[in-house]
Order: C-alpha cells, then structure tokens, then sequence
C-alpha cells in the first residue's frame, strides 16, 4: 500500500455507542481498542488520519423529515454538542487530525471530504467504525463510487448485534470494487508499508450467502 495516497477514516467512534448508553454496540471496547491502534500506526506513518461525527444542529433535523415526524428524544442521536455525541477519549482527535462533522449516514454526504481527500492525494482509505450496517455502509459505498480503494478493518468495526455487523460486512464486500477486507494485524502491517494479507475484491455480488453461510463466510474473510 502506498502510504503517501493512503489516509485512515475512522466513522462516528462516539459516547453513545458505549455500552449501556443511547445505541450500545456489540464489543465497543474492542473495537476502541482496535481502532485506536490503528490510528497509532497511522500517526507513527504520517498517514492522514480523518474522524467522521455525526454531529447535528437543531436547525438541520428537518433533512430527515420523515424520521422527524416518527422521532421522539430519547431516539435522538448525533445531537450536536451533546456529551453522546462527542468522540470517545480512547480514538480522540489529535492536532493534526482531520474532523469532519456529518448530518447524514455517509460521511460524504453535505462534507468536504471529497474534496479533502482529493487536496491529500488520496487513493486508498482504511475504514474503521459504527454502525457497520448503516454509517459506514453508507460512507464505504460512497467512498467507492468516488473511486477511493476501500480497507474495511473488520475487527475495528461494529453494529447493535453481531448479525448485523457481519451481514453489513458482507453487504459492502460484495460491492467493495479495487479494495479489500483486513483483519486489524493485517491493517497495521500496511500502516507500517509492509506486505500484508486479506481478502480483496474481485468480481461484483462475490457472496450470495444465506442465513445458513453468513458465519463461515464471514469467519473466512
């Protein structure tokens, strides 16, 4: 991997997916602990290292209008300046970090981020975060339909129950064209501009898994 166009994207690694707060996460501990190695490694390499938060005002809740019309406060994520919505301390923004703050699942979606990318040099993207099946699904598909080469680190990933985090694994692997998957020891020796191993990508709709497959399938990866 060259290190020079490569940065890591970390999504929405905040307060509220803690267990027992608003959107527990399944092993939330690991997957700070995960991450934060990453980002070590990131740093130590001069790799870019970019947190996505969701972070929304008052004044931006009517983008989801329909989810307004069902939503009451104590479903309420993202809520900007809110102690949920701040980073956790274990992956927290360091000078020379990049933040990108997001109202909407992707974090391309009404943010710079292209476009910071773009000014980096950009062509590879680590991926690591929540929720696997929904913000990063979002930003990875986005991410590839901008022509980034996508590292989904799949132990520093995470949802509510382990079923949808491999489900969403497998989801985005099926459309993760010019990338791949990583264990995160096989993410830190590329970090590190060594050789590394995973699974990569090589034909559209790779895994047409069953409810009966998804565990092997995803065991394998």
């Amino acid at each position: 991997m060259n290190l020079a166009k490569t940065a890591l994207l970390v999504i929405d690694l905040q307060n509220e997916y803690r267990p027992g707060a608003a959107w527990p996460v399944v092993g939330y501990d690991a997957v700070l602990a995960n991450t934060a190695a990453l980002i070590g490694a990131a740093r130590a390499a001069g790799v870019s290292v970019i947190h996505a938060q969701a972070w929304v005002k008052p004044e931006e809740r009517d983008g989801y209008a329909r989810q307004e019309e069902i939503l009451t406060e104590e479903f309420r994520s993202a809520v900007a300046g809110s102690n949920g919505a701040e980073i956790c301390t274990e992956v927290a923004a360091l000078p020379g970090d990049i933040v990108v703050q997001k109202h909407w699942p992707s974090a391309f979606r009404g943010t710079d981020l292209a476009q910071r990318l773009a000014a980096l040099g950009t062509e590879n993207l680590v991926v690591a975060g929540v929720l696997t099946d929904s913000c990063v699904t979002a930003s990875v598909f986005d991410a590839v339909y901008e022509g980034f080469r996508v590292w989904l680190v799949k132990d520093a990933c995470g949802s509510m129950t382990e079923a949808m985090h491999r489900t969403g694994m497998l989801d985005m692997a099926n459309r993760l064209y010019g990338g791949g998957i990583l264990r995160q020891t096989e993410a830190l020796k590329a970090l590190a501009g060594q050789p590394f191993d995973g699974w990569r990508c090589t034909r559209p709709v790779e895994f047409a898994y069953t409810l009966e497959s998804v565990d092997r399938i995803y065991e394998a990866l």
